[in-house]
């Protein structure tokens, strides 16, 4: 095992040495750039030409994305165990970019009048369908490339480049639906699907999970039956399922509105009030590339997890604008955390033939807190903001608090590799670089 030297914190830029884990890199780095901006430009479009029933629309884009991964992300991780995943891959981002041309030819030329609103939501609901094959694919993919050795440092830099574009992306949208038509900025964004695709064809490695092909659902089963057999791993999704649908709807979603009527703030104090989020991201993203060795440690995540259940609970209770400002950073910080532990902790300890499936509950996550967002919002409605954002951050502190309590191995998975758990009636996985050797039949986890 690594010392706490040199060694595990130069380890996240070995990751590099992979000239698959590059382009995979380059094409996520150009996924996260684009996606927010055409998200982002849609609202603009609404906005512009549909402003009678802007919020209403609005909300039903957001609500197809949700209820498309909601749907679809276990279906994705079960396609992600049957075939050949960097195919699954390039077909994605071939289907992303037609998706997203009929998206941007719609908005072009509204053909039906406010009646366009219904083909965008069906492709809008078929864009966020394609995202639930591709994320499954994309991460189980990421300990082939690179080897068990260097995931953390792996998901570390993924995570890393997730974050540098936020700060990217939301000045260049202002600034490109300032200057042209929502419409063609969304047209414009179309030369990055098409800059990605060389980059996944060009991909090598060969990654391919151990799904029976006996019915989708059986497959879907199987890999729900692995998660809910084994401690660990049942209490690291869980943790993710308690901040996502409890803890993100009352910052994420109700946040802005929160900022300008309870806070008072401007818009543009607003834009600077939310880039605390993104700095406590980035910064936190940047911690985790210069020690990677502290994300496979269940001590991290459930610091993490508690430390965004308590920044809720300040955010919720704060009515002063510096207070708030640190809550919004440190809810950043702990997001980030939180996701690369997870990641990590999940991807080391998954057997290769159900990775796919696993790593799928992860958009499914998502999806579940962009839904949850509704109800969320319909009682701040009935009631009020000042009371349901504390409430949720306090709920959230309860449920992490329930789950560390009630699966504690969690807490005691250790510093040291992990070893996967072995899918039950499975041979042991193959296709792992440098780690085949240890996939003995003990579910061992890293617990000293």
């Amino acid at each position: 095992m690594n010392s706490r030297g040199s060694a595990p914190r130069a380890s996240a830029f070995v990751a590099l040495d992979s000239r698959d884990f590059r382009l995979l890199l380059l094409g996520s780095l150009g996924m996260n750039l684009v996606m927010p901006l055409q998200f982002l430009t849609q609202i603009f479009w609404v906005q512009e030409y549909y402003s009678a029933r802007a919020v209403l629309w609005v909300g039903l884009i957001a609500a197809s994305r949700g209820l498309s991964s909601l749907i679809f992300s276990l279906v994705g991780g079960a396609f992600a165990d049957r075939y050949e995943r960097r195919y699954v891959l390039l077909v994605c981002q071939v289907a992303s970019l037609a998706i997203n041309g009929v998206v941007a030819a719609l908005m072009l030329t509204r053909p039906f009048g406010e009646l366009t609103m219904a083909p965008l939501l069906a492709c809008t609901f078929v864009s966020a369908a394609v995202m639930s094959f591709d994320m499954p694919a994309r991460t189980a993919s990421i300990p082939t490339i690179v080897g068990m050795d260097r995931l953390a440092g792996a998901i570390s830099l993924n995570t890393m480049v997730a974050q540098l574009a936020v700060p990217l992306t939301l000045p260049l949208v202002g600034i490109l639906n300032d200057r042209f038509d929502a419409g063609q900025v969304y047209a414009g964004s179309l030369g990055m699907w098409v800059a990605t695709l060389p980059l996944v064809a060009a991909l090598r490695y060969r990654s391919t999970g151990g799904a029976v092909r006996r019915g989708m659902l059986g497959d879907i089963s199987q890999g729900i039956r692995y998660v809910a057999a084994h401690e660990a791993i049942l209490g690291v999704i869980l943790l993710v399922l308690v901040m996502q649908t409890i803890g993100m709807p009352g910052v994420a979603t109700l946040g802005p509105v929160w900022m300008t009527k309870v806070l008072g703030l401007s818009k543009m104090e607003f834009g600077f009030m939310a880039m605390t989020w993104g700095l406590g991201g980035l910064a936190s993203s940047v911690f985790w590339v210069k020690r990677p060795d502290l994300t496979g440690r269940g001590a991290t995540l459930c610091t993490a997890t508690l430390l965004f259940a308590v920044s809720v609970i300040v955010f919720g209770h704060s009515r002063i604008i510096a207070v708030t400002a640190v809550a919004n950073f440190a809810l950043g910080v702990a997001m980030v955390a939180t996701m690369v532990s997870s990641s990590t902790i999940t991807q080391r300890l998954v057997d290769e033939h159900v990775r796919g499936r696993v790593m799928g509950l992860f958009p499914l996550a998502m999806g579940l807190a962009t839904l949850s967002a509704a109800p969320v919002s319909a009682v701040a409605q009935a009631t009020s903001l000042e009371l349901v954002v504390p409430v949720l951050g306090w709920a959230t502190l309860v449920c992490c608090l329930a789950v560390i309590a009630w699966r504690p191995a969690i807490r005691r998975i250790g510093p040291g590799r992990l070893s996967p758990v072995p899918a039950a009636g499975l041979s042991p996985g193959t296709g792992l670089a440098g780690g085949d050797e240890d996939r003995a039949a003990a579910p061992a986890v890293g617990i000293p």
